[in-house]
């Protein structure tokens, strides 16, 4: 059925970024509450404001042609409570006067409104078919298809203009744009989306004099996702110890680690760009993501992997667990973390060459040994989890067989689930996402045979 919490959600967001969307006109449109959301407890300053934060965005940028950076006054005062607030330079050139847009700008500008009023239709045709499926007018299968399309095209759109707005702030210091950005950054944070242009956005707003916790740690966390370590160093140099959060307390604390397997994982990937490696499109209740799959580190793996999705047996699995700033797992059929498909296939982590978890990763689950924090040998099996940060502890005892080459932004957004975690009474549980279909796109001609358990 259609998500009507997931509507309400893009329709509140849209709003927060500054999107102006007009009351539904399809008859029967129920009401929504479509005020913007709270301020959360992460919207607080980080550190004094009379500490001087390090700048982060790659070089000054240009405002009418002439670069310079931003300077923060070492005698303003601490600021009191949740802050929205940009730099006083927002809306103004370096002399302080009124802002001219240049050429470049007045185009950077014009992309940036034409992609948001795109992104209203967008938000509004959507609306419109999810009122008249909620109100029974039309319910049919091509309805809930054409909903997923649009759902699937309002995130590309949310993007784009991500993008337009990032790249307009470089040239003028608009506040509408900044908003939009800070607003979008604040969701990507709340959903472990930790991309490079979320590196990028986070370190530009920073640079700009925005300071609150929650831009730092979402800089930091992109910058370790992305392999911007120094970056990332920077920042929890800055940062007080109360402002990390647990997902930064493990960066820190493996930092050393994380880089000597980035780049190791760099030359992979390179070595990998000249191959023709297997791949798999997964198509979610969330939208599409591919995967690529290395076959040459975990061949064993990757037959078998394959040889399941051939048979289909990954359609309509949920993603029965999700958890903030690390995985989600999915290929049980029980839903409850204790399937398999009936095979065990041998551990193929310590092969050579053997891959290390980032994010994107593709990992084989294990049976545990109670709550050791180990596992069962050879007994990965369906299970696999999907990283949404890098965890260099992993490949000790677990294959790591594949990442996600397209679709990642998207794949964040799953609903979160914790079958581990203790329902509140008269608690709504939402169904998790799902696996629609898996697909095979791409395959050599031959797989090695897979080596199960004897």
């Amino acid at each position: 059925m259609i998500d009507r919490v997931f509507l309400f959600t893009l329709s509140t967001l849209g709003l927060v970024a500054g999107l102006s969307l007009p009351a539904p006109s399809v008859p029967g449109a129920f009401a929504q509450d479509t005020s913007p959301a709270a301020t959360t407890p992460d919207d607080v300053p980080a550190q004094d404001a009379k500490a001087e934060p390090p700048h982060l965005h790659d070089g000054a940028h240009s405002h009418d042609g002439e670069e310079h950076s931003h300077s923060h006054d070492d005698n303003a005062s601490s600021p009191k409570g949740p802050t929205r607030e940009p730099s006083n330079l927002l809306g103004k050139g370096p002399d302080g006067k009124p802002f001219e847009l240049n050429e470049e700008g007045e185009q950077a500008k014009a992309k940036y409104v034409q992609l948001k009023e795109q992104l209203v239709d967008v938000l509004i045709d959507m609306r419109t078919v999810h009122t008249l499926y909620m109100n029974g007018e039309d319910q049919t299968p091509e309805a809930l298809q054409r909903y997923r399309e649009l759902r699937a095209q309002s995130y590309g759109l949310f993007d784009q203009v991500f993008d337009a707005a990032y790249e307009y702030l470089l040239l003028a210091p608009d506040q509408e744009a900044a908003q939009y950005l800070l607003t979008m950054l604040e969701h990507r944070f709340k959903h472990s989306n930790y991309s490079l242009s979320t590196m990028r956005a986070s370190a530009l707003l920073i640079d700009l004099g925005f300071n609150q916790v929650f831009l730092f740690q979402t800089a930091a966390r992109s910058s370790v996702c992305v392999g911007e370590f120094e970056t990332a160093e920077k920042i929890y140099e800055y940062l007080k110890p109360e402002d990390f959060g647990d997902l930064d307390k493990r960066f820190s604390y493996q930092m050393e680690s994380l880089k000597e397997q980035w780049e190791e994982e760099q030359k992979r990937r390179e070595q990998d760009a000249e191959k023709e490696l297997p791949r798999v499109k997964l198509k979610t209740t969330h939208g599409d993501i591919v995967i690529e799959l290395f076959l040459d580190q975990a061949p064993t793996t990757v037959a078998h992997f394959i040889k399941l999705v051939e048979q289909g047996y990954y359609d309509g699995l949920d993603f029965y667990q999700v958890i903030d700033d690390l995985l989600a797992l999915t290929g049980d059929e029980s839903g409850t973390g204790s399937g398999n498909s009936g095979q065990f296939i041998v551990d193929e982590h310590h092969r050579e060459g053997a891959r290390n978890a980032f994010r994107g990763s593709l990992a084989m689950a294990k049976l545990p040994k109670g709550d050791t924090g180990e596992f069962v040998a050879d007994s990965g099996s369906s299970q696999f989890a999907i990283f949404f940060t890098p965890v260099p502890t992993v490949s000790k005892e677990q294959t790591v067989f594949g990442r996600v080459i397209e679709g990642m932004d998207l794949f964040t957004e799953l609903r979160r689930v914790d079958p581990h975690k203790e329902k509140k009474k008269g608690q709504v549980v939402y169904p998790p996402d799902r696996i629609i279909e898996a697909e095979v796109i791409r395959r050599p001609d031959e797989l090695p045979e897979p080596e199960y358990r004897k």
